[in-house]
Formats: structure tokens, sequence, C-alpha cells
């Protein structure tokens, strides 16, 4: 795994840091599952540069249509994911 350091808006840092806190996880592991999330919708599968320059990717909806945190398994159910 690497390390890596990033710069957070004060208010932010406290939003992120109330979120893990509230849910018992690390920001680390905060910050990877919405990086996961973040490229999982906006990765665009076989692109081709256009010949203008880049284009922006096409957003994917998740999907998601309730807090994946609210059930209490919810550690379970996303290690369980993970690892099949």
């Amino acid at each position: 795994m690497t390390r890596t350091q990033i710069q957070l808006p004060d208010a932010l840092y406290g939003r992120t840091k109330r979120f893990a806190d509230t849910r018992e996880i690390s920001m680390a592991e905060v910050f990877r599952n919405a990086v996961e999330l973040f490229i999982a919708i906006h990765e665009v599968e076989g692109t081709v540069a256009s010949p203008g320059g880049w284009t922006p990717p096409v957003c994917r909806s998740t999907g998601l249509t309730a807090d994946p945190f609210a059930a209490d398994d919810w550690r379970e159910r996303l290690y369980a994911e993970r690892n099949s």
C-alpha cells in the first residue's frame, strides 16, 4: 500500500472526521472508499482521445438508492463483496 498526503479545507476535514467517527472507521478507509466510488462513477471504458483533445468523462450512476452504511452489518457485506 502506498502512503500519500492530501490537503483539505478545515470544514471538509471536520465533516470527514465526524463521518469516520460516527461509522467507527478510519479516515483512510473513508478516503479509499470515496476514491474507489469516484473512479467507478467517472471511469469511461474504451475511451479514445478525440482529435480536439481531452473530453470530460461521462458520469455513470452508482445504482445506490439508500445509505449503504445504514444496515448494522455493512462492514461484513463490504468485506464479503471485496473478497468475492
